[in-house]
């Protein structure tokens, strides 16, 4: 078990907050998506956030917590770069998805939901990515002065 998934299951067991886990082929569905929709083959790098297409950014240490604002009452998916960890879960809504995140390690991830319309990143350059509908959330983040 990873570090990461060790941290999430010890945050279910302890916390009344839904998480699932999500399947195995699913991931694999997932990655395969989000890459083909995001990425870019032609850029060098070993991780997503390296290899994003047509994102905006905004440089915040506290970055992460603003995504609960855009995944809002929606369910998404948490994932991390496949060296790191393997599997993903599903989360209810942002703010389950805030407490989260706030309550484990300062890992890498990214969310997205299950129609794949957008890819948020936060890595450990405190930089938050938006693709997809999430790239004007994040031009938007800038104009209010967040960073």
């Amino acid at each position: 078990m990873s570090m990461i998934e060790e941290e999430i299951k010890d945050f279910i067991v302890n916390n009344s907050i839904e998480i699932e886990e999500v399947n195995n082929d699913t991931c694999l569905n997932i990655r395969k998506a989000v890459n083909e929709l995001y990425g870019d083959e032609n850029k060098k790098g070993l991780w997503l956030w390296e290899k994003l297409k047509c994102f905006d950014t905004i440089i915040d240490k506290d970055g992460w917590s603003y995504i609960n604002e855009f995944v809002s009452d929606n369910a998404c998916i948490v994932f991390f770069n496949e060296f790191d960890e393997k599997k993903m879960f599903k989360i209810k809504n942002g703010n389950d998805l805030y407490y989260l995140l706030s309550e484990t390690s300062g890992f890498e991830f990214y969310i997205t939901d299950f129609n794949y319309s957008y890819l948020i990143c936060f890595n450990h350059h405190d930089i938050l990515y938006g693709c997809g509908r999430a790239k004007k959330w994040i031009a938007g983040l800038r104009r209010l002065n967040r960073k």
